[in-house]
């Protein structure tokens, strides 16, 4: 932030070479007489840089909310679409996607473990699955009224267990 903020403004950044404009009444004041430099090609090139990943957002970070709605496919075809997340609050990791299946057969929520996606395409906001449909349709139902406790987790686990050792939550 540091690095837009004097690029923005034309400064000379303290670690670099050049001095910074000081006076006593604090950092960045010119005083009469002063004359800034022109920011130089390669800090127009990093504020370039930094506007265009603003606009596109960084490829490697989403929110919950922005991810919340894509939609899932199994290697086999759609499946339905995120529904929200169950996270974990002590490290903040993601351990379920919750799969609203409506569209596919109603009525049914089933959770998938983030290591079944074998890849997230951010553009077309999908879900790539590494399992079947017919595994995530016969996935233990989710009642989000119900604690995800450690005999859920079990079952959850053995349901997957032998879909391939990427596919394991």
């Amino acid at each position: 932030m540091e690095t837009s903020l004097y690029s923005y403004y034309g400064w000379s950044p303290y670690w670099n070479a050049g001095l910074y404009p000081y006076c006593s009444s604090g950092y960045g004041y010119m005083g009469s007489g002063a004359v800034m430099a022109s920011p130089s090609p390669e800090s127009r090139r990093r504020e370039e840089d930094i506007a265009r990943s603003q606009n596109d957002g960084d490829p490697h970070l989403r929110s919950i909310e922005a991810v919340t709605g894509y939609h899932i496919h199994a290697s086999d075809g759609e499946i339905g679409h995120v529904g929200d997340f169950l996270v974990e609050d002590a490290d903040w990791s993601i351990h379920y996607l919750v799969v609203d299946t409506k569209n596919w057969w109603p009525g049914k929520k089933v959770l998938i473990s983030p290591r079944t996606a074998r890849e997230i395409d951010w553009k077309h906001k999908l879900v790539n699955l590494n399992v079947d449909r017919q595994r995530v349709k016969d996935s233990p139902a989710y009642d989000p009224s119900t604690t995800v406790d450690p005999a859920y987790e079990k079952h959850f686990h053995d349901h997957y267990s032998d879909a391939g050792p990427s596919a394991q939550p």
